[in-house]
């Protein structure tokens, strides 16, 4: 592809989200400090179609890569390490093509922070997706708002909103909008590429050791760089 001297913008749409991008921009920039913990968390509000399983590459590849992609994206440092379980807890149909329908992933970066990412193909409430990044100077969050499907148990907390997002597509609206937008420019030469193909092959090898963990129980070292 840097060979062909040709573009390919990949659509993890979760870099053309407004918030995720601010957040982006502030770790960077360091108003976060030193990054100690990173915790993702991705849930389906429904299942996938079945039939869909067999050829989704599993719930790594499929579901979770989107956060393998993001969250070394958010803090800039290689990922050397990391460790991957999961369960079949929604259906027996996952079971049936080798899959799991919840997993859960810990990332372990150059600089010795950690990421914990959690991924579900069933919230009965609603698609729920957040971001929190915990750092020496403050806190931030994306992906609370009115519509998050979450209730608190606090008196004065927030309850689940009766509109909570139904799935991923009217979540990340603003997002894809984005996407597009800036595909153009990318095109146009106007910007710099935001979403590498040679970044997300590095996603890729990160879902790829995921499953290795998974399926062996012991984490999995990274040898590849993860691009900042």
């Amino acid at each position: 592809m840097e060979a062909s001297g040709v573009e390919v913008l990949v659509g993890f749409q979760r870099r053309f989200d407004p918030a995720v991008s601010a957040l982006h921009r502030r770790v960077r920039a360091g108003e976060v400090g030193d990054v100690y913990l990173v915790r993702a968390l991705g849930n389906d509000a429904r299942p996938p179609d079945f039939g869909y399983l067999p050829q989704s590459g599993g719930i790594f590849r499929d579901l979770l890569i989107h956060d393998l992609d993001a969250v070394p994206w958010l803090v800039g440092e290689p990922v050397v390490e990391v460790y991957a379980s999961g369960s079949v807890l929604v259906d027996p149909a996952f079971a049936a093509a080798d899959d799991v329908d919840n997993a859960v992933v810990l990332l372990k970066f150059a600089g010795g922070a950690h990421a914990t990412l959690s991924g579900g193909r069933h919230d009965p409430l609603g698609y729920d997706h957040r971001i929190e990044v915990l750092g020496s100077r403050d806190s931030l969050v994306v992906g609370l708002d009115p519509r998050t499907p979450l209730t608190s148990l606090e008196p004065d907390g927030p309850k689940a909103a009766a509109d909570a997002y139904p799935g991923f597509a009217e979540r990340f609206h603003r997002a894809y909008v984005n996407e597009v937008a800036v595909f153009t420019q990318v095109v146009a030469g106007t910007v710099a590429n935001p979403s590498p193909a040679r970044e997300s092959l590095i996603s890729l090898r990160l879902a790829e050791a995921c499953e290795e963990s998974r399926r062996s129980g012991a984490p999995v070292r990274i040898e590849t760089e993860v691009a900042a």
